[in-house]
């Protein structure tokens, strides 16, 4: 991929390079202590190959008094090969709400060498959100600075990557049109930033085209009721009954799919350690007794009860299986349901470690059987 100058360093080269009409204001970010709220930890400004810089090793920066709507949020980054994970959160809000744009240094070239995800109560969404829609087989040039360019209006982003085109388009930001802050991350190695630019204005163009959305399958669930209190995973995980108690005080809220296929509970509610499973309960109504095939997914570990009792427990976690694991979600498991005739009560238990608190289901549904 051609690599190009750093571009678009004032208002007047932006409007002219992006087709902006209204007034533009562009500000560079001066790497100095003032202008930052930096990590305890892991976060330092120092000279690198030449610049000043802002080093993240396991830290995270935040630009002072920055609240970003639409525009370009500029920098360059210099990256090691090796592995890593380094990008930006932007329009950060309350509750640790977000929208986020990284790089996978490690896998340069690869289908994955990047990543866009919404980040929900403070849970990103990478494993339920995968495949050319969300990231781009970028090649990355190591040992010099990599000039990476986000043009961000409303819903909508364009990815530019050392590149003239974008080489990344994301037609649907799930946050959708927001503001807040800016922060810039490094984890697992050292990543240096530098020419830091951001450029306010609602009138950007965008270029890109997104990929197209994933085939779905027709026997899709649209949506869960699920549980408003979230409870522990030893509460559930081993147990061959289901806990009456669990489902007491429960307000159940409905949680449509997303346009990936699947119900991102993190919309819902924060995980913590001590509390990171939440009850997606599906109630089927039977006019006789019988064994309903129901397809799942989910992220990360799942126990099924029916009727309180325990059938099934899986585990999809990242690496929980091989080194090379990532615990994506799909269709991937299916159970037969026990049904009474009558109404019948299902309880998935899905509980998060991290990188996507997801759930989805396919269900073919015989005459005399309703879902809902």
């Amino acid at each position: 991929m051609k690599r190009i100058t750093p571009i678009f360093r004032n208002a007047a080269l932006l409007i002219a390079g992006l087709g902006i009409t209204a007034t533009a204001s562009a500000a560079p970010v001066a790497m100095t202590p003032e202008g930052w709220e930096l990590s305890e930890q892991n976060a330092s400004f120092e000279q690198h190959m030449g610049r000043d810089s802002l080093k993240l090793s396991g830290g995270v920066a935040t630009i002072k008094d920055e609240s970003f709507k639409n525009g370009v949020i500029e920098f360059d980054i210099a990256m090691p090969d090796a592995r890593g994970f380094a990008g930006i959160y932007f329009r950060g809000r309350e509750g640790r709400n977000s929208e986020e744009f990284y790089l996978r240094s490690h896998l340069s070239g690869m289908p994955d060498a990047n990543q866009y995800t919404p980040v929900f109560n403070g849970t990103n969404a990478w494993q339920l959100l995968h495949g050319p829609r969300y990231s781009a087989p970028t090649t990355y040039n190591f040992g010099t600075w990599t000039h990476v360019k986000l043009v961000v209006k409303d819903a909508k982003m364009d990815v530019y990557i050392d590149s003239e085109d974008p080489v990344l388009h994301v037609d649907s930001l799930f946050h959708g049109t927001s503001e807040g802050s800016i922060t810039l991350t490094g984890f697992m190695n050292d990543y240096y930033y530098s020419n830091i630019d951001i450029t306010h204005i609602d009138d950007v163009s965008l270029r890109g085209e997104a990929a197209p959305l994933p085939d779905l399958p027709e026997n899709l669930v649209k949506g869960f009721s699920v549980g408003s209190r979230v409870v522990a995973a030893g509460a559930v995980e081993g147990k061959t009954m289901l806990d009456p108690a669990l489902l007491e005080g429960q307000t159940w809220q409905w949680l449509d799919i997303n346009e990936a296929g699947s119900a991102n509970l993190a919309r819902l509610a924060p995980r913590t350690r001590e509390a990171n499973t939440q009850l997606v309960r599906v109630e089927i109504t039977a006019d006789k007794a019988q064994l309903l095939p129901f397809k799942y997914g989910y992220s990360d570990r799942v126990s099924l009860f029916v009727n309180g009792a325990a059938l099934a427990h899986g585990n999809n976690t990242y690496a929980n299986r091989d080194y090379r694991y990532l615990g994506t979600i799909g269709l991937f498991e299916t159970a037969f349901l026990p049904l009474k005739a009558g109404k019948n009560e299902v309880i998935f238990a899905v509980s998060e470690a991290f990188g996507g608190w997801g759930f989805m289901a396919a269900v073919d549904v015989p005459k005399g059987v309703s879902v809902h």
